[in-house]
């Protein structure tokens, strides 16, 4: 049940906070005093501000003339502290001063401590994490975006720490209580919001860099470890001038801190003008990272640059617009990337690593509108998810290429300039983006994001003479097949028609009607026609079948660009898992794909295997649905090498991972020989395996599943320096084993000291995505839920650990199994993800159910 939930008042607010803060990393709490000054917007005897896990010693307030020892009213359900004052506070100005304690507390939210080793002993560092609401659990404040104020941060802290805040240190001189300390004061920060505010105390090397316009930019990383910032120093610097010319609004800091923190739940945190990051999004280390890895760090750190136009500089008014932070920046890191290495082809990879992922979540029932309703803190952490992300991204890049790049520069100008250091909704941007282009830009793009889901676009062809008329309609596309009928959702969809080497025909399909026609000259019968080239609109398609067979042999012939081919075969399985196909019309279809040599196509083929090999995991078919997959991969199997070969391209180099784990897991001997063989080498200290091979080689040795290979992993885990190859092992490695009784153990692993605590879900996920697997992490969660709902409280890593043990099932019985606990055990801020992973095993029991003798036919007649 959703919580009651109030915002702040407004009657007080603050304008400037003064905040000083003593971190204790031997004892593990703080100390801190906050003096606000505030506006008093009516004449009342009550300030009330948020806290969290905070203790108030005492506290004063200053109304003209007057000094008030107020009382102090916590209250923990609401995370707020209330002052009462004997007589009302003048309207005007006055200062609040807060004097308290806290816990420096292990859960990476708030203020935290993260442990790191340094010639073996064991130290910690403090660091912040605010986004979404953890700035109160810091230093009392008024905690919502919308409330901005100006900050000076003054840090006390041990001498042989370095000290880092949002602005440039300007004070550092001893502490004169005690000898060991320092006190480090910083410039005043612009105006912003508290979720943006940032500490860090610890032991750090860097290394620097300017920007065009002057810009000091650091990386700051582990003791030793300086040279693995070096790439993300390079993308930090061509990222600031790149946005700085793309939006023509300057960068507003003089300094842009980057910094690795071992422990951090998210990939990383775009506090202004010093972002943290999980040590495996911006450290690169040229003898171990692989090229993957790489590129995520580069989409990472233009992801993290972008916020600080899109997030810090204009802020969304509350939660419900999280989108236009996350959403754009998402957009942006993909177009920032792509124009600084466009080696990567980072838009041919948008189709299957965003935009898919975004269509799967928003096909459920349980999905979410880009802009979601948000009261209580508990349900912020749910709704950073695809939809934010991926289906934002996905909508800003359809709406981009409907305005063109000229005209979305043009508004985006306008509306960072026009509300910077202001905080906006939708609404606004729509605005400015609308006067821009001179296009109906709000109407339009309303459909998108203040509704759930999206559309299927039914195609009927019919031949007149040279032409070709089509009939579309559109309906919601929903994921269990059922009809919305007339009065069902409709978008407003910006639609692209291509045909065998024809002029892409746009139109915009109207809301209001539920069929348009459309007639395309000059095409022959033999003639494919596609809708949604380059697949950038943001709906799936629904091809007759005569229009299906001839994309189908324009897949064979590869006439269509690898992400068109790569589309034909995404939506006709969506359509199957819908029940609106045969799985078998798919399987067939995938035959087409035998000679197929693109990177891009052939993830999109591993994501239908592994949605395909989730619903029938127990079936006895199992075996020949493995070698359909080794023919499948036959003939790209013969044109990939173990080893890089001169002049490959990025995209050549992540193949060669993908079909050998594929391969491997399938069965094929020759590939788990040689993986075999590799490894071995590997451990004993002789030839490494390449860094880009390291995770298939890994997770085709475990697939064999050996107790010797598992406790050379161990081994392996145990000795890397590298927190991405520990991350390696344990994901794909330690948690790939096939033998039930190793996978238990890599559970057990999985929650000792040994594992991050950032790591451990993750891990734990992985075996629950192993057939073998699935019952196994389901038990140990439920298991361990104590532990585990203590150890993350609630926050997007439980909530994703929620549904990856639980959405792999595949009857009823297990769905009702779910349901009970988590109404019996429930876990505030996942009850989304919860009713996500019921529906999907109800999905897949009903796919099962409708296709199982369907899918047994296919393989007996193969």
């Amino acid at each position: 049940m959703v919580k009651a939930f109030n915002r702040l008042p407004i009657s007080v607010i603050p304008t400037h906070y003064t905040i000083t803060l003593k971190p204790d990393l031997v004892g593990h709490t703080f100390t801190g005093q906050a003096v606000v000054k505030v506006d008093v917007n009516e004449a009342v005897k009550t300030i009330v501000c948020n806290v969290n896990e905070l203790e108030i010693q005492s506290a004063t307030v200053v109304s003209g003339t007057t000094t008030m020892s107020p009382t102090i009213a916590l209250n923990k359900e609401e995370e707020t502290v209330t002052l009462s004052c004997d007589q009302e506070l003048a309207v005007g100005s006055a200062t609040v001063t807060y004097n308290f304690t806290g816990i420096l507390n292990d859960k990476m939210r708030g203020f935290y401590r993260s442990k790191y080793t340094i010639d073996g002993v064991e130290k910690f560092a403090a660091v912040t994490q605010f986004e979404a609401t953890d700035a109160r659990r810091a230093f009392p404040c008024w905690d919502e975006p919308a409330v901005k104020a100006t900050f000076d941060l003054t840090i006390v802290g041990p001498k042989d720490r370095v000290i880092l805040s949002n602005m440039p240190e300007i004070e550092n001189k001893d502490d004169p209580v005690d000898s060991t300390y320092k006190v480090v004061s910083f410039a005043t920060t612009p105006i912003m919001s508290t979720y943006l505010v940032a500490i860090v105390v610890g032991e750090f090397d860097y290394i620097e860099g300017k920007s065009e316009e002057g810009v000091t930019v650091r990386v700051y990383s582990p003791i030793g470890k300086k040279e693995q910032g070096t790439f993300a120093l390079e993308c930090a610097v061509r990222s600031l001038t790149f946005y700085s010319k793309f939006f023509d609004v300057p960068y507003p800091l003089t300094k842009y801190d980057m910094i690795a923190i071992p422990d951090f739940s998210s990939g990383a945190m775009e506090n202004w003008g010093l972002v943290t990051y999980r040590e495996t999004c911006i450290l690169v280390d040229p003898l171990n990272t692989s090229q993957s890895s790489k590129q995520w760090v580069a989409i990472v750190v233009c992801h993290e640059t972008a916020h600080q136009w899109f997030g810090n500089l204009v802020t969304m008014e509350w939660w419900t617009h999280l989108w236009l932070n996350e959403g754009f920046a998402s957009f942006m890191e993909n177009l920032t990337t792509d124009v600084l290495y466009p080696e990567y082809k980072i838009w041919d990879q948008f189709v299957p690593n965003t935009l898919i992922e975004a269509l799967m979540l928003d096909s459920l029932d349980s999905s979410h509108p880009i802009e979601a309703d948000v009261g209580h803190p508990s349900e912020v952490d749910e709704i950073f998810d695809n939809i934010s992300y991926n289906k934002g991204a996905s909508v800003i890049r359809m709406l981009y290429d409907w305005i063109g790049d000229a005209a979305f520069k043009t508004g985006m100008n306008r509306y960072l300039i026009k509300y910077s250091y202001k905080n906006t909704e939708t609404p606004q941007l729509w605005a400015e983006l609308e006067s821009a282009s001179g296009l109906p830009v709000t109407s339009v793009m309303k459909t998108w994001t203040e509704q759930m889901g999206f559309p299927c676009i039914s195609v009927t062809t019919q031949q007149e003479v040279s032409n070709r008329v089509l009939t579309l309609t559109q309906s919601k596309f929903v994921a269990d097949g059922r009809e919305e009928g007339e009065n069902g959702s409709r978008w407003q969809i910006p639609i692209s028609i291509t045909s065998s080497g024809k002029e892409v025909t746009k139109i915009m399909m109207n809301q209001e009607l539920q069929e348009t026609m459309v007639t395309l000259a000059n095409v022959s019968p033999n003639d494919w026609v596609k809708l949604n080239p380059g697949v950038v609109g943001f709906y799936r398609v629904n091809y007759g079948s005569a229009d299906l067979a001839r994309l189908c042999d324009a897949v064979k012939a590869k006439s269509l660009p690898a992400v068109d081919r790569l589309n034909i075969l995404d939506d006709l399985f969506s359509l199957i898992s819908a029940g609106k196909a045969k799985t078998s019309d798919g399987l067939r279809l995938l035959e087409s794909y035998k000679e197929e040599e693109s990177y891009i196509v052939w993830n999109n083929i591993s994501q239908v295997i592994g949605n395909l090999s989730i619903v029938i995991a127990d079936q006895d078919f199992y075996s020949d649905w493995e070698q359909f997959i080794l023919e499948l991969f036959s003939g790209i199997k013969k044109s990939v090498t173990w080893d890089p070969v001169e002049g490959e391209g990025h995209l050549d180099t992540l193949l060669r991972s993908l079909v050998i784990t594929r391969l491997g897991k399938a069965g094929d001997q020759e590939i788990r020989q040689e993986a075999k063989c590799r490894f071995d080498l590997h451990a004993s200290g002789g030839a490494q395996v390449s860094p880009d091979i390291r995770t298939a080689v890994y997770s085709v040795v475990a697939s064999m599943g050996q107790e010797e290979d598992y406790n050379t992993m161990l081994r392996l885990h145990e000795e890397a320096d590298l927190h991405e190859e520990k991350v390696r092992i344990g994901r794909t490695g330690l948690a790939a084993f096939s033998n039930k009784t190793i996978l238990a153990k890599a559970l057990e692993f999985s929650l000792s000291s040994n594992v991050r605590a950032q790591d451990s879900v993750h891990m734990i996920g992985s075996v629950a995505g192993r057939r073998q697997g699935r019952d196994l992490s389901w038990q140990f969660f439920k298991d361990n839920f104590v532990l585990l709902s203590e150890r993350y409280q609630s926050g997007f890593l439980l909530s994703r650990l929620v549904k990856s043990c639980s959405a792999g099932f595949l009857c009823e019985e297990k769905a009702r199994e779910v349901e009970q606990f988590f109404t019996e055990h429930p876990l505030s801020g996942s009850e989304r993800n919860v009713a996500q992973a019921v529906e999907t095993i109800r999905l897949n029991t009903a796919w099962l159910t409708r296709d199982q003798a369907d899918i047994a036919n296919f393989f007996k007649q193969n």
